[in-house]
Formats: C-alpha cells, sequence, structure tokens
C-alpha cells in the first residue's frame, strides 16, 4: 500500500471527509484529492501537517497493516529513518524536513528541464 493509500484509508478510519481534512489544511479539496488518489506527491511538510491533522505520527503513512493487525513494510530502511527523524525537537524536524523538500524539487525542476530540453532539440 503507498502513501496515497495510507492517507485514504487513515482518513476515512477517522470519520472524515477529503473536504475536512482539506479545510483543516487550508487547502483546496481538488488538491487535496489529488494527494489521496496519488497525481500529487506531497512534501513532507505536508505529509506532517496531514498526520497532524489525522491525530497520527507520520511514520503511520510508511507503514502497511496486514489483514488489520500485523504491521509490515514495503521499506524498513526508509521507515527506520522516519521513526528517527520523529524523535528529533520540532526545530530540527523542520530542517531536515525542509531539505528533503528542497531536494525534491530540485530534482523535478531537472527532470522538467531535462524534458524541455530534450523537446526543444
Amino acid at each position: 500500500m503507498d502513501i496515497a493509500e495510507q492517507i485514504k484509508k487513515i482518513r476515512k478510519e477517522k470519520g472524515l471527509s477529503q473536504q475536512d481534512v482539506a479545510d483543516k489544511l487550508s487547502m483546496n479539496r481538488v488538491q487535496y484529492n489529488r494527494i489521496e488518489t496519488g497525481n500529487s506527491d506531497p512534501t513532507m511538510n505536508i505529509l506532517r501537517r496531514i498526520a497532524n491533522v489525522l491525530d497520527i505520527n507520520v511514520v503511520e503513512f510508511f507503514e502497511a497493516k496486514n489483514n488489520g493487525t500485523e504491521a509490515h513494510t514495503v521499506n524498513e530502511p526508509l521507515l527506520q529513518k522516519v521513526r528517527l527523524l520523529e524523535e528529533l525537537d520540532e526545530v530540527q524536524k523542520n530542517s531536515i524536513y525542509n531539505m528533503i523538500d528542497t531536494a525534491f524539487a530540485n530534482k523535478r525542476l531537472k527532470e522538467a528541464l531535462s524534458n524541455t530540453m530534450s523537446i526543444t532539440i
């Protein structure tokens, strides 16, 4: 189960609508829907905000339940790192999440520029 599916599953378990969560995030419902459907990759800061609205730990987005009982993960090393991040104070967490978001933004920009360059050549 991917992060988008986990977000949707947990939101439904909490009895919240997409509009409820979007409102608490000060986000448009369509924008939030794109996150749940996997059409938009949320930043780490957005994941933290969604986790806060759902009253869970960010780690739960990276865990999947097997038959509703046993937790297992697809990427255990990533989960361990997220767990360690959650132990840091807020300032440290925000700094690291901002670095992660910046790295992904740079990667997307490079990909977009590369695609543009290959189209125009």
